[in-house]
């Protein structure tokens, strides 16, 4: 696929739309115009809270400042959530007291979570379960309409431990068996903890019309590196169908995993795997979608779409957009797609004689 950059994501057409007064020489640069550096932005004045005082900055105040505005309807909500922590990092990490030659062992295929990794999903699910809007009217987890997850055990056990349902005494019978999102499992020691089954998620979302159980779709775009490591090679699909009922595998094609071994990705092909998610995500009908993913997948992302220097962003927000994600952290994050693949918005009101429509307002004349 081609990579075009956007015209708003260029320098020439950020100078282009930038007007004499909203740009400086440099200091001591003659005929150097610069475009709200790092260094011109510390000299600025620390910025006014009230609405008063925004109103007296000038032009020049605000001369580093870069706002982008596109329809609703070409933008996304994405809550980015990293696995929590896995028998494979515990094992393969330094700062846990591993060696990255453990990420080549076969004892942590497809690994599952770890005790602590299972703890870190149910401190993300306190947060969601108590996290509201602003204002205090609206719940998060009201806002979440997908839960998109990568096809890795490590990912699947984080998307159901944080995002799904309560804790289930005994599993469902075979004819119930579409009310779990996974069923439970005995310990095997060092492989992975016991964990009672969990059922589907409804509580907590309010009430709204046509809205059921939060939808859970696996998708291959945003599985980890396609390496040599064990611990990225997925199981079948069938297994996992198996292990979580309620999880839809309808867009994992094939039931063996046939990417694993056959490539070591390089940043650039991840990222252009990361185009091709992002593309599927845009074209889907849904604005809030929780993506349970992987560090290095995530990153790629991050990389690709993130802050840039080209967009005049600050060396706080490149550094909060681009800082590697600790376990179960999550992220969220907006997208605008410049190119016009939106679909439709239910906010929007087209105003006129249109707006009128078949509207009777025979009452009030």
């Amino acid at each position: 696929m081609d990579r075009i950059t956007p015209p708003f994501l260029s320098q020439t057409s950020l100078a282009l739309r930038t007007s004499p007064a909203t740009t400086r020489r440099a200091k001591g640069r003659p005929g150097l115009t610069t475009f709200g550096t790092r260094d011109e932005r510390e000299e600025m004045q620390p910025a006014k809270d009230s609405a008063q005082d925004l109103s007296k900055l000038s032009i020049e105040d605000n001369f580093g400042h870069r706002f982008f505005i596109a329809p609703h309807r070409h933008t996304k909500t994405l809550y980015l959530v990293r696995h929590g922590e896995g028998y494979h990092n515990l094992a393969g990490e330094p700062a846990l007291g591993g060696s990255r030659e453990n990420y080549r062992s076969e004892k942590f295929a497809d690994a599952h979570l770890t005790p602590r990794g299972w703890a870190q999903c149910r401190a993300l699910k306190k947060h969601l379960d108590s996290a509201v809007t602003h204002d205090g009217r609206e719940h998060v987890m009201d806002r979440i309409e997908l839960v998109v997850v990568s096809p890795l055990m490590r990912a699947l056990e984080t998307a159901v431990g944080s995002l799904g349902g309560s804790d289930m005494p005994v599993d469902p019978t075979p004819s119930r068996r579409d009310c779990a999102l996974m069923m439970s499992r005995n310990a095997i020691e060092g492989v992975r903890p016991a964990h009672a089954a969990i059922k589907t998620r409804n509580e907590g979302i309010n009430a709204q019309p046509g809205r059921t159980d939060l939808k859970f779709l696996a998708c291959e775009l945003c599985r980890e590196h396609i390496g040599l490591n064990p611990c990225d090679r997925r199981r079948t699909t069938a297994e996992y169908k198996d292990a979580f009922p309620a999880i839809d595998f309808s867009e994992v094609v094939d039931d063996e995993d046939k990417l694993w071994g056959t490539m070591n990705e390089s940043n650039d092909e991840m990222c252009e795997r990361a185009h091709r998610f992002m593309e599927w995500i845009m074209r889907r009908p849904e604005t809030h979608i929780a993506v349970v993913t992987h560090s290095a997948f995530m990153a790629a992302m991050l990389r690709e779409f993130g802050a840039t220097d080209q967009l005049g962003c600050h060396e706080r927000v490149k550094q909060e957009t681009h800082r590697w994600p600790d376990n179960c952290e999550m992220r969220p994050v907006v997208v605008v797609d410049p190119s016009g693949g939106g679909g439709l918005d239910p906010m929007f009101f087209p105003g006129g004689k249109t707006g009128l429509g078949d509207f009777d307002d025979s009452t009030n004349v």
